[in-house]
C-alpha cells in the first residue's frame, strides 16, 4: 500500500464499521456518529504510530473506552432497540462478541474488561436476551444442510484489501468466530443472575439480529471520514495561529508555562469550533470552511502547496464535485484558488485517492478533471493537455519532471503513461506492477516493474529498475522493492537517484548502474513519507511525519549525511503528510 494513502484508504474502509458499532452501544444514530468520529480523531492525531499495529483494534479501545467512560441514556423508545435494556458493561460484551467477531481475548482488550468480567456480562446479557427475546435462542441445533448459509456468520478475517471499502449488507469486517447453533438450556429465574452453565461460542440468530440493527444507520450517520480529516486539519490550523497569537506576546521563562496554556486554548477554541459541548459525546456539527474563489484563467502566482477542502453534506460525488470538496491551491503570496472540477480527498465508492500533482516551480497541476480523464494544465496560460489513459478502478499516482514538462502517472492495479507538455505527446508504460519513480527533464523516466522470485536467496520478490527515455532503454539491474517504499528522485543530471534504505536512511545509487554513491544519511526518529525532489546539486528533500500532527521537511546533504530541519512554520502547519507540494521557497 502506498504510504500516502493509507490513512484515507483506512477510514473509507473501516468508518461505516466503526459508526455500526457505536449505534448498537449507544442506540441513537446522532450520538454513535459523534462516538465514531471523536474515536478516530483521537486515534488518527497518532496515527505514525499505530498504523503499523491493528489500528483497527486501537480505534475499538478507543471507542469502547468512551462509551464506557460515560452514563448514556436510553433511548426514546423503551423496547424498540434490542440492547437498549442492558447496562453498559453487558451491552458492550455483547457487541464486541457477537456484532464486533472478537474473540474472548481480543474482547476483552478492546472493551478493557478482565475476562472473567467480560464472561459473567455474557452470561447475564444472554439470560435477559433469552427471557425477552426468545425468538434469538433455539431450543435444538439446526440439522446439517448442503445448502449456503445465508446469514452473514461467516466473515474475512483481517482488514481489507487497499481500495475495497465494504459493501451493504455489511458484516464487521474484524475476526471470525465460531458458527455453532445454540444448544437448549434453561434460564436463570432472574435475568441477571450468572447461569451455571457457559454460553455456547455463538448464537447465529442473536449475531444476525445485531447485524441487522447495524444495517439501518443510514449513510448520512455512517459517513464518518470526511469529518474526522477535517478535524486533523482544523486543529493544525487552530495550533498555528494560537501559536502565532502567543509567540507575539511571549518571551524567556514563560515559554513552558505558555506551551501548557496554548493546548488548553487549542482544546477550547475545539470546543467552540465544534459546538461548544463538554460532553465526550459532543455533537459535531463541522461548518463548512470559507470556500475560496475559483482558479482565473491565468494565474501568474506560483502555488505553494494543494489541499483538501470539506463538505458537511454531500460533494462527495468525482463527478460534480461541489466547490467545498475541490482542491484548494495556495500560492506563494498567500492567496488560495479552488480548482474547479478536480475533487479532493478520496471517493466514497472505490476508496481512490483523488490525486493532484504540482510542478516544482508551482505552475503546473497535473489532476483528474470530473469527466474522468487526467489532465495537466498551465496556470500561467490557462492551457490544458489530456495524458491520453482512463482508468477508473485504480488510485493514479503522478510524478513531475522538475521543470513540469513531464507529468508521468502510473496506476495500483498496472500501467503508466507521461505527458510530454511541449509536443502534447504521451508515451507508455506497460506492465501489471510497475512504479514510475522519477522523471528527468529530458523525459527519462525511471521505472520499477515487481515481481515474484524463488531462486534470490532472502527474497521473495525483486524489483528491477528501468531507465527508460529518448535514447532507449538503461540499466536494467535488481533492487529490493523495500528501497521504493517511499518514492525516489533523479538528480538534476539525470546520473543519480535518492531513495530511502529501511524506512531510516537515505542513499543516493547510480541511475544507469545500481551502484551505492555518497554517504548513507540517517533521517532520525521520525516516519519518513516520501523522497520529495533535489534542491541542487548535492542536497535532497525528505518528507517526514512528526509524532501525531505535524509534518517535517528535512534537507539532506548526500556528502556529509548532514540533514537540515526545514523551519517555514506557516507552511509546515498547513501542509498534511500527503498534501502536494509546488514551490519550494528556503
Amino acid at each position: 500500500m502506498i504510504k500516502s494513502n493509507d490513512l484515507s484508504i483506512f477510514l473509507a474502509n473501516y468508518g461505516p464499521s466503526f459508526a455500526r458499532t457505536a449505534y448498537l452501544l449507544t442506540g441513537d444514530p446522532d450520538r454513535a456518529r459523534d462516538l465514531a468520529i471523536e474515536s478516530l480523531v483521537t486515534v488518527c492525531r497518532r496515527w505514525s504510530s499505530v498504523r503499523w499495529n491493528h489500528p483497527a483494534h486501537a480505534v475499538l479501545r478507543e471507542l469502547y473506552g468512551r462509551y464506557l467512560s460515560v452514563r448514556v441514556p436510553a433511548p426514546r423508545e423503551p423496547g424498540a432497540y434490542l440492547l437498549g435494556d442492558l447496562p453498559p458493561k453487558a451491552r458492550a460484551a455483547v457487541v464486541a462478541r457477537f456484532h464486533d467477531g472478537q474473540p474472548p481475548h481480543q474482547a476483552a482488550a478492546v472493551t478493557g474488561l478482565w475476562i472473567a468480567v467480560l464472561d459473567k456480562e455474557l452470561h447475564q446479557a444472554r439470560a435477559h436476551l433469552q427471557a425477552t427475546h426468545p425468538d434469538l435462542f433455539p431450543t435444538a441445533p439446526s440439522p446439517p444442510t448442503t445448502e449456503p448459509d445465508p446469514s452473514p456468520a461467516t466473515e474475512t478475517a483481517g482488514d481489507p484489501a487497499p481500495g475495497a471499502p465494504h459493501q451493504d449488507p455489511w458484516t464487521a469486517p474484524w475476526d471470525t468466530i465460531g458458527t455453532a447453533s445454540s444448544p437448549s438450556w434453561t434460564a436463570p429465574a432472574q435475568p441477571w443472575e450468572t447461569p451455571a452453565v457457559p454460553p455456547p461460542p455463538d448464537d447465529p440468530a442473536l449475531r444476525a439480529a445485531l447485524i441487522a440493527t447495524a444495517s439501518e444507520l443510514t449513510t448520512t450517520h455512517t459517513n464518518v471520514s470526511e469529518p474526522v480529516l477535517t478535524r486533523l486539519t482544523r486543529r493544525r490550523r487552530i495550533r498555528v495561529a494560537t501559536w502565532t497569537t502567543v509567540s507575539l506576546g511571549t518571551v524567556g521563562a514563560f515559554v513552558a508555562l505558555v506551551a501548557v496554556g496554548v493546548n488548553a486554548m487549542v482544546s477550547n477554541i475545539e470546543q467552540q469550533v465544534t459546538g461548544g459541548q463538554a460532553s465526550p459525546y459532543s455533537s459535531f456539527e463541522a461548518q463548512e470552511e470559507q470556500i475560496p474563489d475559483p482558479l482565473p484563467a491565468k494565474l501568474d502566482d506560483p502555488v505553494e502547496y494543494a489541499t483538501t477542502g470539506y463538505c458537511r453534506s454531500g460533494g462527495t460525488n468525482q463527478k460534480d464535485p461541489l466547490p467545498c470538496a475541490q482542491w484548494r491551491l495556495t500560492t506563494a503570496s498567500g492567496d488560495e484558488w479552488r480548482l474547479p472540477g478536480a475533487r479532493a480527498g478520496y471517493d466514497a465508492d472505490t476508496g481512490a485517492t483523488m490525486s493532484l500533482a504540482l510542478s516544482q516551480d508551482g505552475h503546473r497541476a497535473a489532476y483528474r478533471r470530473s469527466d474522468g480523464s487526467y489532465v495537466v494544465r498551465d496556470l500561467r496560460t490557462g492551457v490544458v493537455k489530456v495524458i491520453d489513459v482512463t482508468d477508473e478502478r485504480a488510485t493514479p499516482h503522478f510524478r513531475s519532471s522538475p521543470s513540469g514538462r513531464y507529468f508521468s502517472i502510473y496506476f495500483e492495479d498496472g500501467g503508466g503513461a507521461t505527458l510530454d507538455f511541449d509536443t502534447g505527446v504521451t508515451h507508455y508504460e506497460f506492465g501489471e506492477r510497475i512504479q514510475i519513480l522519477a522523471v528527468s527533464d529530458d523525459g527519462t523516466r525511471v521505472v520499477g516493474e515487481k515481481e515474484d522470485v524463488t531462486k534470490v536467496p532472502g527474497h521473495a520478490s525483486i524489483t528491477e529498475l528501468t531507465l527508460n527515455g529518448p535514447e532507449g532503454l538503461d540499466g536494467g539491474y535488481r533492487v529490493d522493492p523495500g528501497l521504493l517504499e517511499h518514492g525516489g528522485a533523479l538528480s538534476p543530471d539525470g546520473r543519480r537517484l535518492a531513495l530511502v534504505a529501511e524506512d531510516t536512511e537515505l542513499v543516493v545509487m547510480d541511475a544507469r548502474t545500481g551502484r551505492l554513491t555518497g554517504t548513507r544519511a540517517d533521517l532520525g526518529e521520525y516516519e519518513v513519507v516520501q523522497v520529495e525532489r533535489w534542491l541542487g546539486t548535492d542536497e535532497v528533500l525528505i518528507r517526514q511525519w512528526e509524532d501525531d500532527e505535524y509534518t517535517l521537511l528535512v534537507k539532506v546533504d548526500v556528502r556529509s549525511g548532514t540533514t537540515t530541519d526545514v523551519t517555514d512554520e506557516a507552511v509546515l502547519e498547513e501542509l498534511y503528510y500527503d498534501d502536494p507540494l509546488g514551490l519550494f521557497q528556503e
